[in-house]
């Protein structure tokens, strides 16, 4: 399990970030997500690694990730670092280690006490995210590459959104997926798509792909096509008469903007589908608190 959030400071946070604009801003937010997501908090100074993670396509969009790296970010050793991160990541690293350290300790006086060899029932608390998998390494002495093991399939395959609620192919499932991490796309990424895929209009009316197919099409790059009043919501099956009638009703519940209506009515978020990803996988639902962030020094 990995812990679901970090500390955010606002006036800190603005305080040194006002003069950003919106694509610095966000690029800065993606970057500290990232780290926190990355073994000892810190980056690979690959651009290519990087843009791909934070999903930098456009020339802007890559200009404000590199002037985030620039302005807040220590590069050292080949790595990329951020100060005040790394500070809030260590004193996490040190309770968890207290917690895991007196939680053995209870178990081992309860063992003397009671001769009984079985374990404690202590649980530590959560430590950090899961690490985010590092580039392909080769061995250079057998010429070798070495590619990362899949180890979230069990939490993708149960976040999925079956088609039906038939949980069908899984073994067909398991190695399309494992070619996935094979060919370098983040375990992480692929858990958080099949969550955020919950709420594609598709999923909702009952059409969505089977996990195979999801797979296949590299679903994980693809955009949600969003929700609205008018949206019909079926597990599966064709649509019937039935639905075309409560269609019906939900048009006159809901008239288009323009005819006396409103573009946003209160039964939508403020927010597209875009802004629930990424966070271990737990920012996918509206219901969820958004992630907070920390400020930098």
């Amino acid at each position: 399990m990995s812990l679901p959030y970090f500390p955010m400071y606002p006036s800190d946070f603005e305080a040194k970030t006002s003069h950003l604009t919106l694509a610095e801003d966000g690029a800065y937010n993606r970057l500290l997500r990232i780290c926190w997501m990355t073994p000892g908090c810190t980056i690979p100074s690959d651009e290519a690694w990087i843009m791909r993670r934070v999903r930098a396509h456009t020339d802007a969009d890559k200009d404000a990730v590199r002037n985030i790296l620039e302005e807040y970010f220590t590069l050292k050793d080949g790595r990329y670092s951020n100060a005040r991160l790394v500070k809030v990541w260590l004193e996490a690293n040190e309770a968890h280690e207290k917690r895991k350290n007196a939680g053995s300790k209870g178990g081992k006086a309860k063992a003397l006490k009671t001769n009984n060899s079985a374990s404690s029932n202590a649980v530590a608390k959560p430590k950090q995210p899961e690490p985010e998998p590092e580039p392909d390494r080769v061995d250079k002495s057998t010429h070798t590459v070495s590619r990362p093991k899949p180890q979230r399939f069990q939490e993708f395959w149960d976040q999925y959104p079956h088609r039906g609620g038939a949980k069908k192919g899984r073994g067909e499932c398991e190695e399309k997926y494992a070619r996935a991490v094979a060919a370098g796309v983040p375990e992480q990424i692929l858990v958080s798509a099949a969550i955020r895929y919950r709420s594609d209009a598709q999923v909702l009316r009952g059409f969505g792909r089977t996990p195979v197919v999801w797979l296949n099409k590299k679903g994980w790059e693809d955009d949600i096509e969003p929700t609205g009043p008018n949206t019909p919501t079926r597990n599966s099956g064709p649509s019937t008469g039935h639905d075309s009638l409560m269609a019906g009703f939900a048009q006159s519940a809901h008239p288009e903007p323009g005819a006396g209506g409103s573009d946003f009515d209160g039964g939508e978020t403020a927010f597209g589908p875009h802004d629930a990803a990424m966070g271990g996988g737990q920012d996918c639902y509206p219901s969820q608190p958004l992630l907070r962030v920390i400020g930098s020094e």
